[in-house]
Order: structure tokens, then sequence, then C-alpha cells
């Protein structure tokens, strides 16, 4: 049985939880600090202040219940980019949505719901890392100085300001660049004024990387037609090959003839079907399986290595560290913490 919570429940929690120090509250001038040992949440989050207008706001928690939060987002709710590191949720946006939505591990997200209700549930045992960059409208005018043809479709009435519509969009998979810049965010390494500028520069950075993903996406759409549904089915026989593979993958010019297309096809194809090279594909593929069999902890790290396709483990080590900001060892001691 799964129990809502509204946010005047929430809020007495909240109050109780401060008095018996399960929840511990500490805010300064750039960053906001909650951290959880209550028995409905344990973990904690945090919200830093950059320029006027961006935010980022750092959530790392699990739930021992079954619980939904529900909430009201008041009408000055910013742009916000979602980027799901670990876990999952399932959301429902009143007015956005007509039913439940995931949001899950390994994709990002785009929405702009102030106004609406929302019910976001917890479910025990997922431990959810999240990290949320929150954009006034502002600095989308501010950026894009008029240039409305060269955002996003969803981002083009920010420039006139009125009549903004709500929307929740799935963007894609973190991509290898988003992922770097998601880890040097977790494991930012500077203090003071200096950490805001970091971040600050990294709050941009995903703004750019999920951007340009929208825009990839919004072309790939418009010239996904000129596929035909035969060539479509190829592309698809094409990655299962190489995923079969993944210690020998042939050339793409076997791969081609495998499938019985040509080559500038597939690699046309690919692109359009999967928004990256097949052999980009083939190694995000390879460090994900990695990260999990890494988290499962049944193999030693060269024969993780071993298993994705490296027969040199520091070339495993140096591929690995480029996709996440961090070596195969440190990420498994990361996950003591």
């Amino acid at each position: 049985m799964r129990k809502i919570f509204t946010i005047a429940e929430i809020n007495e929690l909240w109050k109780e939880g401060i008095k018996t120090g399960e929840i511990i509250h500490r805010t300064d001038s750039v960053e906001t600090l909650t951290k959880y040992q209550h028995p409905l949440l344990q973990g904690e989050s945090r919200k830093i202040r950059l320029r006027p207008g961006l935010s980022l706001s750092i959530c790392d928690f699990e739930s021992q219940y079954n619980v939904g939060i529900k909430v009201q987002h008041n009408a000055l709710t910013p742009l916000i980019l979602a980027f799901w590191m670990s876990g999952q949720c399932r959301v429902l946006t009143e007015t956005v949505k007509d039913d439940y939505y995931y949001e899950k591990v390994g994709k990002n997200y785009l929405f702009f719901v102030p106004g609406t209700a929302e019910i976001d549930e917890h479910i025990p045992g997922n431990r959810r890392v999240r990290i949320k960059i929150l954009v006034d409208p502002s600095i989308i005018r501010t950026y894009s100085a008029g240039q409305i043809n060269s955002l996003p479709r969803e981002l083009q009435p920010f420039i006139e300001g009125k009549n903004l519509p709500l929307f929740h969009r799935t963007v894609g998979a973190i991509t290898p660049a988003m992922q770097v810049a998601l880890q040097q965010i977790l494991n930012c390494p500077y203090q003071g004024f200096i950490k805001k500028i970091y971040l600050d520069s990294k709050a941009l950075e995903l703004m750019t990387l999920q951007f340009a993903q929208l825009v990839e996406n919004d072309k790939r759409n418009c010239s996904f037609s000129c596929l035909q549904p035969n060539d479509i089915n190829q592309i698809y026989k094409a990655k299962d090959i190489l995923l079969e593979h993944l210690d020998n993958p042939p050339s793409l010019q076997d791969l081609a003839r495998q499938v019985g297309i040509n080559e500038n096809k597939l690699k046309r194809g690919f692109r359009q079907v999967f928004g990256t090279t097949a052999f980009g594909y083939l190694q995000a593929y390879r460090m994900e399986r990695a990260k999990q069999l890494l988290a499962e902890r049944l193999m030693s790290v060269a024969g993780v290595a071993r298993a994705v396709g490296y027969t040199s483990q520091s070339r495993f080590g140096d591929a690995f560290k480029r996709h996440f900001g961090i070596t195969p060892k440190s990420y498994q001691t990361s996950l003591n913490s």
C-alpha cells in the first residue's frame, strides 16, 4: 500500500524531524544542505545558488517505505534540466501528462511545470542520485540574443516570454560528455567562491550539451523519414551484431555487408536512429555494461575489462575515466560511501 503525503503533512514531519535531529538543515550565502536520517528518507539534498536565475539541486537519498509526496509547484518554478545518475521515480504531473510516467537512470529530461501539482513516488531501496539545473527563462533570452531559430523548439517560446507552454520531455541518454560534467559536479575539488565559479561553468556546460542534443533530435526527427522501414530494421540488426561481439566487433564495412546495406547508409542511419556513430554506440554500451558489472562486484576490474572487450586493463581504466570522470576502482569504492 502506497501512502501519499501532502505538502502540509511533509511540513509537519519536517518540523518534527528538525526537533529530533533526524533532519539536519543548514544554509549559507551559497549552499543549502539538508541531511536526512528520518524513517521516511535517508541521505542528503543540496541546493547551490550560482549566478542570478541559475542554481543546482543535487539529491542522493533513498526511502525504506513505499510513499508518494504530493507537491504544488508555484507560478515562479523555473525551467528544469534533470540528469538521473542512479535509481528512478514514478511521477504524475497534473495538466502536463495524463498518466504516471518514469524518470530513469541514464536519461536526461527537460521540463517546465509552474503552477502544477505533482506526485513523486519513492520506492523502497531505490537510491536516487539526480542533478537538476534550475534556469530562469530570462537566462534563455539573454543567451539567445533573439536568435529564435537556433533554439530547440521547446525553448523558442521563451524568447518572447508570453504564454509559455507547460511540458515534460525526455531528451535522451546521458552522453559521455554529460557524464564527465556530472561527475565533476559531484566531485568538485574547490571551496568558496572558486567552487561557485566552477559549478556555474559546469551548469552552463550541461545546458549546452542538453540543448545541442535537443537540436540534434529535432534534425533527426526531420530527416528520419529518409530511411525506409527495411533500412531501419537493418540498422537495428547491425546494432545487435555489435553488441554480440563486444570483444571483437566487425569493421564498418563488414557490418554493412552482414546486414545488407551500403556503408554510407549504415553510417547515416546509425546517426539518425541512435544519435551517434556505430562505434560510439558500442563504446557507450561497453562503459555502461562495465559500470553495471563493477557495481555487482562479482568480477575483478581486470575481469570486467575482459568482459567488455578490453585486453588491456590500463586501456579500459583510461576509457572508463574518460567516460565517467572516475577510475573503475574509485567507482567501486564510491559505492561503499
